[in-house]
């Protein structure tokens, strides 16, 4: 075995994991406090990408800024999703929640190939230095996505875990009327899941861009190949939509390279058909 084709390999996965698991982790928090499915979510990975490329090569704002700025424009949308696509829905059926936001899904899918077209867009990298670590090529781009997404991954689980918004939080996930009657107002606790989401998406959008181009049609692969992670792990366990994430993106990396690249990505949904016969919650779901 070639050792350091091996080492590549698991630094493909570790990337594509760490893309993975960012959107992943929004979409599970989503429904898992909401019991929402947000059809829109890779759309709201689209237009951070389509975004970042226009305050950067529009407003000449470095990448850094342009990312802070986006990720904050597409949290505070977060906001206008929850009040406009899934709020006023929230009392009837759950097929009425996922039409409103397939409606947003193919309004802004639609609205983003008007304004930049279907042609992929090139974002300037902040640094781009190839580094070898043994036998394994890798760039401070690439470098600059894994951190940010562990980061990102803390910095979540310390606001779910230790802070008073997280435990409201987590109260509404698990018992709605239950956090009703303790006074937990469960209308702001619903705007702050879907700005943190939202967030979160945007962020992974801007990650994205560090090693490939942006695109109005890159959402609706990433939300595909999200809902099978958020699937396996099981639907709304965060902590299992970040295991799950990155352990199929070393997983999917390691079968494309020896197995089969023609039918690597139906890797991802054999592992989903096997893990729901064998335990239709999820590996990380609750009977």
């Amino acid at each position: 075995m070639n050792w350091d084709i091996l080492g590549q390999q698991i630094w493909n996965g570790l990337l594509n994991g760490s893309i993975y698991v960012i959107f992943a982790a929004g979409l599970s928090l989503v429904f898992g406090v909401m019991r929402v499915i947000n059809m829109a979510h890779g759309e709201l990975t689209m237009l951070g990408a389509m975004l970042l490329f226009t305050v950067t090569s529009v407003m000449g704002l470095s990448y850094f800024a342009g990312a802070a700025l986006v990720v904050v424009m597409m949290a505070l949308a977060g906001f206008l999703v929850n009040r406009v696509t899934v709020r006023p829905f929230l009392g009837h059926s759950e097929l009425v929640v996922i039409l409103s936001t397939v409606a947003l899904s193919f309004i802004l899918l639609n609205g983003s190939l008007v304004v930049w077209g279907s042609t992929p867009k090139g974002v300037d990298k902040p640094f781009n230095e190839v580094l070898q670590v043994g036998g394994v090529y890798m760039t401070t781009a690439q470098i600059l996505l894994v951190g940010v997404c562990f980061t990102a991954v803390l910095a979540l689980y310390l606001v779910l875990t230790r802070t008073k918004l997280g435990k409201m939080t987590r109260a509404t996930g698990q018992n709605l009327l239950g956090a009703r009657l303790i006074g937990i107002n469960t209308t702001a606790v619903y705007d702050a899941t879907l700005i943190i989401a939202s967030g979160l998406a945007a962020l992974a959008g801007v990650l994205i861009v560090l090693i490939s181009a942006a695109s109005p049609n890159l959402g609706q692969p990433l939300l595909i190949t999200g809902f099978a992670v958020v699937i396996v792990a099981g639907m709304g366990n965060v902590g299992g939509a970040v295991a799950v994430g990155l352990f199929l993106g070393l997983t999917e990396a390691l079968f494309g390279q020896y197995v089969s690249t023609f039918y690597r990505q139906g890797y991802l949904y054999v592992v989903m058909i096997i893990v729901l016969l064998l335990r239709p919650q999820g590996l990380f779901g609750r009977r």
